[in-house]
């Protein structure tokens, strides 16, 4: 599909919507295409798309492109780059103008697509703060919520688990989890469990079998950011050391904990 016929198909599903009465576009729309809808609100527009035959247009549009798709467009703008005078795409921006309001929700999924597909020169969105939490020892901490009275006790054999929760769904994230004790570090074997709607992590194990820590006490760790935005963990040691634990594309909180070798 070449950028002109891209361009006009969304300018002709944009001009039926308003003769048929219209599509309501609200933001959802806009956070299908970024990726960043709650599970229910997919389902809600799938929904939609299944009951009206502009909805489920609506729905084609936006939905995000597969990477077979993007190659393939990829490959011809490439190609027509090379032929063509690089002010062709002005009459499209003089004709947006004048299609006003109707169009306006089209010319921004077609504006979008053709920054994705020239480059990857789009930064993500910054990660919101998270409420983070640690469970199943004889008590429950919070991460950057102030003092507790004291740390969470574990013993071999019990389940600990880590959930952090987004103040608002973000979409995609990775984790990295570990516990440090001076200069030891010891990585959170378990794969940690992301959800790509809504941004939330759990990391969870069984101390003496999946997680191994000698008695003692110890800080655990979490990490949460963008796909491929947590630095290196050498880098990342440094960050923390020097008290940074946060920054546009990662965030981080600890816990304290204590580990004994039997129940006090």
């Amino acid at each position: 599909m070449d950028e002109d016929r891209l361009i006009r198909e969304l300018a002709d599903l944009a001009r039926e919507g308003d003769e048929a009465g219209g599509l309501h576009l609200d933001e959802r729309w806009d956070r299908l295409a970024a990726r960043t809808l709650t599970a229910e609100e997919e389902a809600e527009l799938r929904a939609l798309a299944a009951a009206s035959p502009e909805a489920r247009e609506a729905y084609e549009a936006f939905r995000p492109l597969d990477t077979a798709f993007q190659d393939r467009v990829v490959a011809a703008l490439a190609a027509e780059t090379r032929t063509a005078p690089s002010s062709r795409i002005l009459p499209f921006r003089r004709g947006i103008a004048r299609l006003g309001a109707s169009l306006a929700a089209a010319a921004a999924v077609a504006a979008g697509l053709l920054i994705v597909l020239r480059g990857p020169s789009s930064q993500p969105a910054p990660i919101p703060a998270y409420t983070v939490e640690l469970s199943g020892g004889a008590q429950t901490s919070r991460g950057e919520a102030g003092p507790t009275s004291g740390p969470q006790v574990f013993v071999p054999g019990e389940l600990m688990t880590i959930t952090a929760q987004p103040e608002r769904s973000v979409g995609p994230v990775e984790a990295r989890g570990f516990f440090v004790r001076g200069g030891e570090i010891v990585p959170w074997k378990p794969q940690p469990e992301t959800n790509r709607a809504t941004g939330s992590v759990r990391l969870r194990g069984t101390l003496g079998t999946d997680i191994r820590l000698p008695p003692g006490d110890w800080k655990a760790w979490i990490v949460v950011g963008r796909p491929g935005r947590i630095p290196p963990m050498d880098d990342l040691m440094t960050e923390l050391g020097a008290g940074k634990i946060r920054n546009e594309y990662w965030r981080a909180a600890s816990m304290d904990l204590r580990v004994e070798e039997s129940p006090p």
